[in-house]
């Protein structure tokens, strides 16, 4: 397990910094933090700190980065006993720097919960984000964005995966009003006044353990998909349902941009996702009888039905919902994706994202890999349509589609129509079979879609206008 490092030769810290090594527990989100001494060398690499060793101690007390918990001395021609008087020297000074910052947080702490804030007066929003999230930091930038251009004052607070969390300067000297957090409650430091959003998007261990959930009267949970709300329920907690948003200043229609004919998907393999279960003995019997249910079905019914068709494979099988899960969402995606290019069509077909040139059936239809936002709404720009294959209809790639004004052609994997978490999008074409494609696409384009709801109901602003309202109920009543 990668340490943080205080190293007293810099090129040494520059080439560990380069090597992007992950920290701690939560390696998908902790950059390992490299500090060093001497002169400063020009980089831009995230996770490498300049800091002379004679301003250590200060350097570290008033910093938001980890404090580091090792010194190499790479580089240097010392000998064991200097070596280890430098060594207790650091390690006194790292405990000094540990005390000293708890006490300047403490008093942060004791600020934060005994605030009173003023309702009367315009609100203050406070938004915390990693950057080395790949999604989420995205969704409170939006969200953000949209409190900022409503005329309210917000700190979108995007803190590096080297920072220490638990600095509470800046939410200290906002004081805020609200707060807003994806993934993570965040409240236990908050006072009672303040109001506090938190949105679900992801499955986060502190859903599916045994820890109690402690919620203040001014916490207001939501969540993405049905198994959240499932999985607070068992605590107690009630959560409203909030579906995907959408940045409409990213995707929007572009009379640019002229549309071809040709049907684009864009999303990464998910190859990775079976490629660990192919060592086992029975992958090969338990896949096969998935996908023949999953062409009959176009979905495997989930562990609420009683007819659950991932609950028959696990119970047929003995294998975990979690492996039955991973060769569903490669059939919804990678199986899906290979399908597409495999029909008879005149449509143009181009396919984008991770891991695709790897894959035989696909690879000649591959044309590159592209970042989230503008870009993928460019490309939808530019096509007739916008294949959406998935475990669900209403998901983020439908949106993206739809808000682009391309139109959406979404595998319709509904167990339940009448489900609020499986409703049919009204700008969308579903097709139950890969086979029905090809009917669809030798029809003529409907020429009455509108993109007008989609805009509407799943905008960040509608979001937004949630939030605003339960303050109000709340501060009125």
């Amino acid at each position: 397990m990668y340490e943080d490092i205080y190293f007293l030769d810099s090129k040494e810290a520059l080439r560990v910094a380069a090597e992007h090594n992950r920290w701690g527990v939560d390696v998908a989100y902790n950059l390992q933090a490299c500090y060093y001494d001497g002169q400063k060398i020009e980089s831009d690499l995230p996770n490498l700190f300049h800091l002379p060793i004679e301003n250590l101690l200060e350097g570290l007390v008033y910093g938001r980065e980890r404090i580091p918990s090792q010194i190499d001395f790479s580089g240097l021609d010392i000998s064991s006993k200097v070596k280890m008087e430098i060594l207790t020297h650091f390690n006194i000074t790292m405990e000094q720097a540990k005390q000293y910052r708890v006490q300047i947080n403490l008093k942060y702490l004791n600020e934060i919960k005994n605030f009173k804030p003023d309702f009367s007066e315009p609100l203050r929003f406070y938004l915390m984000a990693n950057d080395q999230t790949t999604v989420m930091q995205f969704v409170s930038k939006n969200i953000a964005d949209v409190l900022k251009d409503m005329g309210y004052e917000v700190l979108y607070d995007l803190y590096r995966g080297t920072e220490d969390a638990t600095c509470f300067k800046k939410i200290y000297e906002l004081k805020p009003h609200v707060t807003i957090n994806i993934n993570h409650l965040n409240n236990k430091f908050l006072s009672d006044d303040v109001f506090n959003f938190v949105w679900f998007q992801d499955y986060m261990e502190i859903l599916k353990n045994d820890e109690n959930i402690k919620l203040r009267e001014r916490d207001f949970i939501f969540h993405l998909i049905k198994d959240f709300a499932d999985f607070l329920r068992i605590k107690g907690i009630e959560s409203k349902y909030q579906p995907f948003c959408i940045d409409e200043t990213r995707f929007k229609k572009r009379e640019d941009i002229k549309k071809e004919k040709k049907i684009v998907f864009i999303g990464s393999s998910y190859s990775f996702r079976i490629e660990k279960l192919k060592n086992d003995s029975s992958f090969n019997e338990v896949f096969a009888d998935a996908l023949k249910i999953f062409e009959e079905k176009s979905c495997l019914k989930n562990l609420e039905h009683n007819d659950s068709d991932i609950r028959y494979l696990m119970n047929k099988y003995n294998k975990s919902e979690q492996y039955i899960a991973d060769i569903y969402a490669y059939l919804t995606r990678d199986y899906c994706v290979e399908k597409l290019c495999s029909i008879e069509t005149d449509y143009q077909i181009e396919v984008y994202g991770y891991g695709w040139e790897k894959n035989d059936k696909v690879k000649s239809y591959f044309k590159g890999k592209v970042e989230y936002g503008e870009d993928i709404s460019k490309i939808y720009n530019s096509a007739t349509y916008g294949f959406c294959p998935g475990g669900y209809v209403l998901m983020q790639r439908t949106l993206e589609c739809a808000c682009s004004e391309t139109v959406p052609l979404v595998l319709d994997t509904r167990a339940d129509l009448d489900s609020e978490y499986d409703k049919k999008l009204e700008e969308s074409i579903e097709f139950f079979h890969i086979k029905d494609l090809e009917e669809i696409l030798k029809k003529p384009l409907p020429k009455d879609k509108r993109y007008d709801y989609a805009k509407e109901q799943h905008s960040y602003k509608h979001l937004v206008k949630r939030y605003l309202n339960i303050i109000k109920e709340r501060v009125s009543g």
